[in-house]
């Protein structure tokens, strides 16, 4: 009979998987809103449109001091990058190292994230929005993720799991349960999900017009 596949070998399929991705839609939760400020705002959620290699559509939820609830919208394809703090407000130019989420190339950034999980084990099978999927649980650090977010701090350890769907081991929702940043509260737990080869439609606004 043929053994059952190890935690690794499940892994190293989904980073094959990943690595091959043309678009994706991604959504994180900040599970407990206790997480560092974001742009001095308390991040609710973001959702992002990829397309490989250098395009992306980001909205994020916060809120704000004084303001309540807000959507920041962030456009970027290539080496340009637009950002507005509300869905009213004039979109302004954001240079590229301020991007706070790097998603170039993130189908390979996700891939090496996989491969460099330590003791990973099966947890057990989970559905996930109507799939039936592998959980695996292992460990990582923030160091690992300054691919992804630019500016996490490194040297905190973090319990990375992920589900990968059971028929074709693609990815579909990973939780950071740890640190990324020195200001994160305790137990600060992230969670995201994830949709890869899926329509996507990302245009650089019109910027004269403020569309």
């Amino acid at each position: 009979p043929t053994p059952e596949p190890t935690a690794d070998d499940l892994l190293a399929s989904a980073a094959g998987v990943l690595a091959s991705m043309s678009t994706a839609k991604l959504e994180m939760i900040d599970e407990h809103e206790n997480g560092a400020k974001f742009f001095g705002t308390t991040f609710k959620s973001m959702e992002a449109d990829i397309e490989t290699p250098d395009s992306v559509r980001m909205l994020v939820s916060v809120v704000a001091p004084g303001l309540g609830f807000a959507r920041i919208e962030i456009l970027a394809v290539g080496d340009e990058a637009y950002m507005k703090f509300s869905e009213d407000a004039p979109w302004t130019p954001l240079p590229a190292d301020e991007m706070p989420f790097n998603f170039r190339s993130v189908g390979m950034t996700l891939r090496d994230i996989l491969n460099g999980v330590a003791a990973g084990s099966i947890v057990g099978r989970e559905e996930v929005d109507g799939v039936d999927t592998i959980r695996i649980d292992g460990d990582v650090t923030s160091d690992d993720m300054l691919v992804l977010i630019p500016d996490a701090d490194p040297g905190h350890p973090i319990i990375l799991s992920v589900w990968l769907d059971e028929a074709d081991h693609t990815l579909r929702q990973m939780r950071l349960d740890g640190s990324l940043f020195d200001d994160d509260g305790p137990g600060t737990s992230r969670l995201l999900s994830i949709s890869v080869n899926v329509p996507v439609d990302i245009q650089l606004p019109d910027v004269a017009s403020g569309q």
